[in-house]
């Protein structure tokens, strides 16, 4: 962004526009996430960076992510969940993720190998999520965001976030990814949490239709919501609002937050 220089005739001071700000916090979060490798920190300038990148966005693209943070899948598995990929290129994707410290491989089983996420990657939802909103921002033809994409972060960000023990009941948190302002006619994508008088706790997609407790929102409401902290602009209700308002703050506080 140019602007005329002060007390220079004829002169001119160039300096970064919003874009460019925004573009310099994606880098700032992607090398914090970088630092966090398993092996050891990766410099966002360096030849490692560039392949772990690439291992993470062919995941996220190819659904793979969203497969593995479902649950522990062999490749055999996979394969029968994602068959627009090819055996061989799947395998590729495995080994890159797998390589760089996205996946780990569990013992193994009969059909295979399991795979699943580290926390390394769950934590990738941070980075993708900046790079997100920068593009929503600023380019008027970003790609818009998917279902897939929208379980993907739910899912990864369920596991590792320290849910209440103190309650138990269902809770639908879910997200309209063709809308920039909410609309109660259109479709949701998302999860619902199931929390036992027993302790245990689950969550499953396939939203239900009438949810006992919710927390909804537009694709913008949950950026700034898990981003920036302000849940006030979800909408949030049902039986036990609390108990909607205590998961988005313990995903945050377990995948957003340093």
């Amino acid at each position: 962004m140019k602007q005329s220089a002060e007390g220079r005739l004829n002169a001119v001071e160039t300096e970064l526009g919003p874009a460019g700000r925004d573009l310099l916090i994606v880098g700032d979060v992607l090398e914090g996430w970088l630092s966090e490798c398993p092996a050891g920190p990766i410099e966002l300038e360096g030849e490692q960076a560039t392949v772990a990148v690439k291992a993470l966005a062919g995941g996220w693209s190819s659904s793979l992510v969203r497969a593995l943070a479902t649950r522990p899948s062999t490749l055999t598995e996979l394969s029968e969940q994602i068959p627009e990929i090819s055996y061989p290129a799947l395998e590729r994707r495995i080994g890159w993720m797998r390589t760089t410290g996205q996946i780990d491989a569990l013992p193994k089983q009969p059909r295979g190998v399991p795979y699943a996420p580290t926390r390394w990657l769950r934590r990738a939802i941070t980075p993708l999520a900046v790079a997100m909103r920068c593009e929503r921002r600023h380019m008027e033809n970003s790609p818009p965001i998917t279902d897939v994409e929208a379980e993907s972060a739910f899912l990864l960000a369920l596991e590792v976030a320290p849910l209440p023990e103190d309650r138990h009941g269902a809770c639908t948190l879910a997200m309209q990814t063709d809308a920039t302002e909410f609309d109660e006619g259109q479709p949701l994508a998302g999860v619902n949490i199931e929390l036992k008088v027993d302790g245990s706790k689950s969550w499953s997609v396939g939203l239900v239709a009438q949810p006992q407790t919710w927390a909804v929102g537009t694709v913008e409401d949950w950026l700034n919501a898990m981003l920036d902290g302000r849940f006030e602009i979800l909408r949030i209700g049902g039986a036990d609002p609390q108990f909607a308002a205590d998961a988005i703050s313990a995903m945050r506080s377990a995948v957003f937050i340093d």
